[in-house]
């Protein structure tokens, strides 16, 4: 994602392409429909071709103002250069070849994922990602980004975290290796083998 905002700059269709997908969380047969006449008060509202459940979502601010920078078209924001709206098929293929300048091996849907991961990592609940997302309550998809996104965090904060030290484990390995055992067999803390005399 660096690769592609560094290649492509707010106020080109390429990173206005990018923007959409990545901060609207919508498939790309949806991204090239959506235009002005579904903006209202800071929010746009879409019904998808997938789900047919309404979106209604806020346009984030990065996202203005990319929209504000950028060339659209009258009644779609991503436009051809002759400024008419995409074909889906014809949007994939341009897209792809906008990822391979930038030297990413990105898709519009990979942009997708990566916005449901962003909103997770900022503290997006399941139900809030399928209002988000359009994604039916319950969904596979949701409960995926959500559980992916908790462990990478979780895991993150584990390696940040200083290792808990357990002094009964402590104070036997040093009396084994006093006694000169080089591996010792010590379980975690509470749980030690019973004694046996040596």
């Amino acid at each position: 994602m660096e690769r592609f905002e560094a290649k492509w700059p707010v106020g080109t269709r390429q990173r206005l392409a990018f923007d959409l997908l990545l901060f609207t969380g919508l498939r790309r047969g949806d991204v090239m429909r959506l235009g002005r006449p579904h903006v209202r008060n800071g929010e746009f509202t879409i019904r998808p071709e997938k789900t047919g459940m309404v979106v209604i979502a806020p346009i984030l601010l990065p996202l203005a103002a990319s929209i504000a920078a950028a060339p659209t078209g009258e009644l779609t924001f991503i436009a051809t250069d002759r400024g008419r709206p995409f074909a889906k098929e014809s949007f994939g293929r341009w897209f792809g070849k906008v990822c391979r300048k930038a030297n990413c091996p990105g898709s519009a849907h990979g942009l997708r994922k990566a916005g449901a991961r962003r909103a997770v990592e900022e503290g997006a609940t399941e139900s809030q990602l399928n209002a988000l997302f359009g994604w039916a309550d319950g969904s596979w998809e949701s409960a995926t980004d959500t559980r992916t996104a908790n462990r990478a965090k979780l895991a993150r904060e584990a390696r940040s975290a200083p290792a808990p030290s357990s002094p009964v484990r402590d104070r036997r390995r040093k009396v084994f290796l006093k006694q000169g055992l080089k591996n010792p067999m010590v379980g975690p803390a509470g749980l030690e083998p019973a004694t046996r005399p040596l």
